[in-house]
């Protein structure tokens, strides 16, 4: 068996004959990202583990490809003019794997793609656990537990198997509400990577180069450079700024993404904390984005501009972004190996109302 057959083998869990052809056969932009997206997963078991899972739950139509929803980005250009979203349709887009939390726009030999991490979702959810306030009242442990989760997705700690193995019980209407802005909260994302070409900011001379999974730490290795088209920070708040104005055509659906990208950015601020506090010579929180606290001020203007003053711009918001992250950094401080360590963190012990019985792993699921 030559090479190439048994690197085509490597990706047969996970891909269909017809997506591996295209794998090694790069002709598209498209074929560019589902390469991408399948040697991310390939290359990291904790990823592969849970596609393998997905393709066997889905043998007769399953697709690596159209596993990974475009829903956010598409609904982003819905809701722009028609001349914008005909300008941005020209543009591949779609999430991958990556533990930078900001979207990004790179370079390809077939065009300018557009990226989010499929692992934001994961953050954002139990971010959310943590930080939001319901009507069901969620314990202390639960929600230090939950931030946890949110910190060590993004640190590539915690093993990304959440569809076998959820972490716990989350009651209905509290899962509700921490899923409702995500959406909002990814097409700001996309929004924020499209503005980026609306407004001209793909200067081919600010290529840098940036790894698809950052080496947080100096134990690790970067892995697959790619060449992202960096900004100046005031370009980072223009382009804040334009992902919202553009939402023109439902004012109610621009001030949903508005309010779901403040949530984001006191989100993102919780792990930049971590971050500088853990490794503050590592360049990934500079980087090319100004800092959350910065980008949510600069929202809150705008937002006031519309004549809004809602509670998420108020005083309290961020003393709970604050208090929280005091929390987190006391927590890293004394408690570093619960973060450092590989495997899963779990809302509470076994057989608990957050959590139910204790599923084994290779036993309860693959």
């Amino acid at each position: 068996m030559d090479h190439d057959q048994i690197d085509r083998r490597l990706f047969r869990p996970v891909c269909t004959e017809l997506e591996i052809a295209r794998i090694f056969n790069v002709q598209n932009a498209a074929d560019y990202l589902l390469k991408l997206r399948a040697e991310t997963i390939v290359d990291h078991m904790r990823l592969y583990r849970a596609y393998r899972n997905k393709a066997l739950a889905d043998p007769g139509n399953w697709s690596l490809e159209k596993s990974f929803q475009t829903i956010h980005f598409n609904r982003f250009l819905e809701a722009v003019p028609n001349d914008i979203a005909e300008m941005c349709s020209k543009l591949t887009y779609g999430n991958i794997f990556s533990n930078d939390p900001n979207g990004a726009i790179f370079a390809t030999d077939y065009g300018p793609m557009v990226t989010i991490s499929e692992a934001l979702t994961f953050f954002l959810k139990f971010a959310h656990l943590a930080l939001l306030q319901f009507n069901t009242e969620v314990p202390p442990h639960v929600r230090a537990n939950a931030l946890r989760i949110a910190i060590r997705v993004m640190l590539k700690t915690e093993t990304m198997d959440f569809l076998m193995d959820p972490r716990g019980i989350i009651p209905e209407s509290v899962g509700l509400a921490i899923h409702k802005p995500i959406p909002h909260q990814l097409e700001f994302i996309a929004g924020h990577e499209f503005a980026h070409y609306v407004l001209g900011h793909l200067d081919r001379a600010n290529l840098v180069e940036k790894p698809v999974y950052f080496a947080i730490s100096s134990q690790d290795d970067d892995y697959k450079p790619l060449p992202v088209f960096s900004q100046l920070q005031q370009k980072e708040f223009d382009a804040d700024r334009c992902a919202i104005l553009l939402i023109e055509r439902d004012r109610e659906h621009q001030f949903e993404v508005l309010d779901a990208a403040l949530l984001w950015f006191g989100c993102l601020d919780l792990y930049e904390a971590v971050v500088h506090f853990v490794y503050p010579s590592n360049p990934w929180v500079p980087g090319t984005h100004p800092t959350a606290r910065q980008r949510f001020k600069a929202l809150v203007e705008l937002s006031r501009s519309f004549g809004r003053d809602d509670a998420r711009l108020s005083n309290q918001f961020i003393s709970t972004i604050d208090r929280l992250k005091d929390m987190l950094l006391e927590d890293v401080s004394t408690q570093m190996e619960l973060y450092e360590f590989y495997g899963s963190v779990y809302l509470d012990k076994p057989d608990t109302e957050w959590r139910g019985a204790e599923l084994i792993d290779r036993k309860d699921y693959y």
